[in-house]
């Protein structure tokens, strides 16, 4: 893999940075490198909210992102600030309610937002969500490192929500119902 960067972006409350923090200690269990940075507006709800995860299979010697290989983008403003920033042969995940009309080769849309709303009754688990995509798209982190760092960063009570909110996301890219 060498280095990879990551960005998962949208508005506060969809679980970015939870979701960047997953991301990063998925990529540790499954023996990588990672770091997570973090960035997000002054509302802690409904402001725009990043995060940033470079996983490497070598120490990491520069820790901020600066040739994103992969965007996922959960709102239409993180869609349209990020989407330049790609490297260019980057790739796009954008939920389909904020995807650009014409989209790349390597470029996907998926009900991301819509498929959390289902789940949890509001978008908090979305950055769940795109994690389950993110991991059935690209297999940078393993599948059971990915679930094990999901039980380790939610709190008990919403574990079952979220382990689900994963496993949808997969099926999202798979199709399948397992």
């Amino acid at each position: 893999m060498g280095r990879s960067e990551f960005r998962i972006a949208g508005a506060g409350g969809q679980g970015v940075v939870t979701a960047g923090r997953i991301l990063a200690e998925a990529a540790i269990l499954s023996g990588s490198e990672a770091i997570h940075s973090q960035v997000y507006g002054p509302q802690s709800r409904g402001g725009a909210s990043r995060s940033d995860v470079v996983i490497a299979t070598e120490q990491i010697g520069y820790p901020l992102a600066e040739q994103i290989d992969l965007l996922v983008a959960l709102s239409g403003e993180a869609c349209s600030r990020y989407h330049p920033e790609l490297m260019e042969h980057g790739r796009l995940v954008a939920d389909s309610r904020c995807a650009p009309t014409s989209l790349g080769v390597r470029d996907h849309q998926f009900p991301i937002v819509d498929t959390a709303r289902s789940i949890s009754g509001g978008h908090l688990v979305s950055g769940v969500v795109a994690l389950g995509v993110l991991q059935a798209l690209t297999g940078a982190v393993e599948a059971d490192a990915l679930d094990r760092a999901v039980a380790d960063r939610v709190p008990s009570r919403h574990l079952d929500m979220n382990l689900k909110a994963l496993r949808a996301g997969a099926r999202l890219v798979t199709g399948g119902v397992g």
